[in-house]
């Protein structure tokens, strides 16, 4: 079987909401007046000196700033992307046969979040999926279309991800009598946001913005869990412990082992990179740019110089981007991406690779594309 190269033909992302700034955070997200004190104690104590030191001066959340209400929900927010980055490809709707989308949970439990942004595109017929990831959702769903595309079985595709933080950080969330420091800090990093590409299969000649390669690897068991959030079959096996059970003991929460991805994301991302250019014989060291999940400056400041040495490469290849989006998890690579394209800061010709590592179980993935 012979395979046809693939092309990237239109790029989308979208930020709910307008610029939240550092001091609005927990005005749009509800107070915590009833947390324990010593959590109390590290927001008021510490909570602006770790703003400072994580470099992000806005973020956007989908909460309606005078009610908290979500304005917007994993389908809707894929939406919007989706239609930018159908737009950017000059298609309609209908011009897609397969449609994946990426989230960190769902909608509803059925039917799947691909079938519900199916419906909001109005397309009438193709091929679905949805895949549960967090960091590495875009890697993997990207793997799904470029294999699916590359062999003829379809001819366009969508791949979208969609990041709502903001659902596990609304103090209304929370149990604030079982929250702890980890709970509170993740206000402050975690952001919503979404991206899509539009990729297609090229029966003629070599595209423009083809994509050269994907990755994705898991190297998780037997370590422990670096991020978890409950509310799923784990915490409802038992009769005696089901909704109520789980919020009393506070394991719907999103929890991350801070010092654990502080030792571990880093390298793990670098390990990704290596082994991803070697497997698609690239030189590290002629890569434009390196488009990668770095949540704060304090991270990227501390482990930029391996980064460096490892790739041969320069810091204005591999940038910390999240500044003024802040991190929106598995969607913070496409929005980068999407605005590098749309502001002409990827140029044609230039090698980009799109990588991310994700905490929950220890994965990174991504994609390279030669634009």
């Amino acid at each position: 079987m012979s395979l046809v190269p693939v092309s990237i033909v239109g790029t989308g992302s979208f930020l709910p909401g307008n610029p939240v700034p550092s001091d609005r955070v927990e005005a749009i997200l509800g107070p915590l007046e009833n947390c324990p004190p010593k959590v109390k104690s590290f927001i008021d104590n510490l909570g602006l000196k770790m703003l400072e030191r994580g470099g992000v001066e806005t973020r956007h959340f989908a909460v309606d700033p005078e009610t908290r209400d979500m304005t917007h929900n994993f389908s809707s927010l894929a939406e919007k992307a989706a239609r930018n980055a159908l737009e950017m490809a000059n298609l309609e709707p209908q011009r897609i046969d397969l449609l994946v989308i990426s989230c960190p949970t769902y909608d509803q439990s059925t039917p799947p979040t691909s079938a519900l942004l199916q419906e909001r595109l109005g397309i009438q017929n193709c091929a679905e999926m949805e895949i549960h990831s967090n960091c590495t959702g875009v890697g993997k769903g990207v793997q799904v279309a470029y294999d699916a595309l590359r062999s003829g079985r379809y001819q366009t595709a969508l791949v979208a991800y969609s990041q709502l933080s903001s659902l596990y950080l609304r103090s209304c969330y929370f149990n604030e009598a079982r929250m702890d420091k980890v709970h509170a800090a993740l206000r402050w990093i975690l952001a919503d946001g979404s991206g899509a590409v539009v990729m297609q299969a090229c029966q003629n000649g070599r595209p423009q913005h083809e994509i050269v390669g994907t990755f994705v690897e898991s190297v998780g068991a037997g370590r422990p869990a670096g991020m978890t959030s409950g509310g799923g079959a784990n915490d409802l096996m038992k009769t005696s412990k089901q909704i109520p059970e789980m919020y009393e003991s506070g394991s719907h929460h999103l929890w991350q082992d801070f010092s654990a991805v502080n030792d571990n994301a880093a390298p793990l991302l670098l390990q990704g990179l290596t082994q991803f250019t070697a497997q698609e014989n690239i030189d590290p060291g002629s890569v434009d740019h390196y488009i990668v999940s770095i949540p704060t400056f304090q991270l990227y400041d501390e482990h930029i110089p391996a980064f460096l040495d490892r790739l041969n490469t320069t810091r204005d290849k591999i940038k910390f981007r999240s500044n003024k989006i802040g991190y929106c998890g598995g969607a913070a690579t496409m929005l980068h991406l999407d605005e590098m394209v749309r502001s002409g800061e990827l140029k044609s010709g230039q090698l980009a690779i799109v990588h991310a590592v994700e905490s929950s179980k220890w994965m990174t993935a991504g994609f390279a594309v030669r634009w």
